[in-house]
């Protein structure tokens, strides 16, 4: 049966993929858990504490200590929104030199684990991997 075999090409490359990512991630100083936060509040421009937790599928004390954890490096900052009691995260000067410098580390790493696997071929796996996150939910 085919999809027991697709599961366990999944089951096999999760770790070595996450560990090949981590390598990267940690030469930047930045725990994975970080760098999702810090990629995720570049690509918003700012967001809020419960829109980090909603799109990372973590729980919003989890999210709090990695932004203060964050804050502590000075890589991200609150600021006020509309609403006073609303706190929105972005990034600081730091944050965008240190985003940009991984971001274009992890570019290069990506694509050498892409390596064979052409453009057209890329947006099929693209739209599957969708496909089965869609039906996680």
């Amino acid at each position: 049966m085919v999809y027991r075999e697709v599961f366990r090409q999944f089951v096999l490359m999760d770790r070595r993929i996450v560990n090949t990512l981590d390598q990267v991630i940690n030469s930047y100083g930045l725990a994975l858990p970080q760098w999702k936060v810090i990629d995720f509040v570049d690509r918003s421009g700012t967001c809020t504490l419960v829109g980090i937790s909603r799109y990372l599928s973590i729980e919003k004390p989890s999210v709090t200590r990695t932004i203060h954890s964050l804050e502590e490096k000075q890589l991200v900052e609150q600021i006020t929104g509309k609403d006073k009691r609303e706190k929105r995260i972005r990034l600081t000067g730091l944050g965008k030199k240190i985003h940009t410098a991984c971001r274009d580390a992890l570019d290069k790493t990506e694509l050498d684990l892409l390596k064979g696997i052409s453009g057209r071929e890329q947006k099929i796996l693209l739209r599957l991997l969708s496909t089965i996150q869609e039906n996680l939910k």
